[in-house]
Formats: C-alpha cells, sequence, structure tokens
C-alpha cells in the first residue's frame, strides 16, 4: 500500500497556507487525493503532493487561475510528456526529476516537523 499525508503535509510541501490547500482540495477532483467527507480526513499521495504542489507553482510563478493550473498540472504529472504545447508556438516544459526532487526534499523537512492534528473528543483524564 502506498504512503499516504495528511493536508499539513500537503501544505508545507506546497508552501501554500491551510485555506489556499483547502480550498483547492474541496473544489477541485486533484489526483492522488482521498477522502474529505465531514469526519473523514483527507488522505493525499505523493503523486497527489507533487500535483498540489505544482499547482501552487502556476499560480504563483504563471499568475494563470487555480482551474487552469489544475489542468496544467494534471497533463504534465499524468502523461511522460515533458512539454505542453499551447497555442502559437508557446509551450511550457517541465523538468520533472528537479521539481519531484525539490517536493521531496520540502516533503522530508515537513514529515519531520509536522505533527497532524488529534481529531475528535480529547481522551478522559484518569
Amino acid at each position: 500500500m502506498a504512503r499516504s499525508y495528511h493536508v499539513e503535509i500537503a501544505q508545507h510541501a506546497a508552501d501554500a497556507d491551510a485555506k489556499w490547500v483547502d480550498n483547492l482540495l474541496s473544489h477541485f477532483n486533484i489526483p492522488g487525493v482521498e477522502g474529505g467527507r465531514q469526519g473523514v480526513a483527507r488522505r493525499i499521495s505523493l503523486h497527489g503532493i507533487y500535483h498540489v504542489a505544482l499547482i501552487r507553482r502556476l499560480t504563483r510563478g504563471l499568475t494563470v487561475s487555480v482551474d487552469a493550473a489544475v489542468s496544467l498540472a494534471r497533463h504534465l504529472l499524468t502523461t511522460d510528456a515533458e512539454h505542453l504545447s499551447l497555442s502559437g508556438g508557446l509551450s511550457l516544459h517541465l523538468d520533472r526529476r528537479v521539481f519531484e526532487r525539490e517536493v521531496d526534499a520540502a516533503l522530508a523537512v515537513a514529515v519531520e516537523s509536522v505533527a497532524p492534528a488529534r481529531r475528535g473528543r480529547p481522551p478522559l483524564r484518569r
């Protein structure tokens, strides 16, 4: 079974705040993200972390809408192509090895420093 991460890890790996990640995961179907119903914590696979991080970089670096960034990220990360031809001789290139290495480094830091919040009622004192 593949390892899954919680939302706080994705926030750290994508260098995004909690509200941005929550809105992204609530409004868009991101590959590698499961759960999210009331009372069920979201679980995000490594592939999902890559999507969140790339979407964040596209929205900040290219200032495209989140909707466009989700579409671009899905194409760049689910196909083997590192180039995405747009219109009029314009193309987008993703050096996937460099990108994944950077996200993996941020993920390693996040896993060591971020603990998931406990859900539900606190345990009774005895």
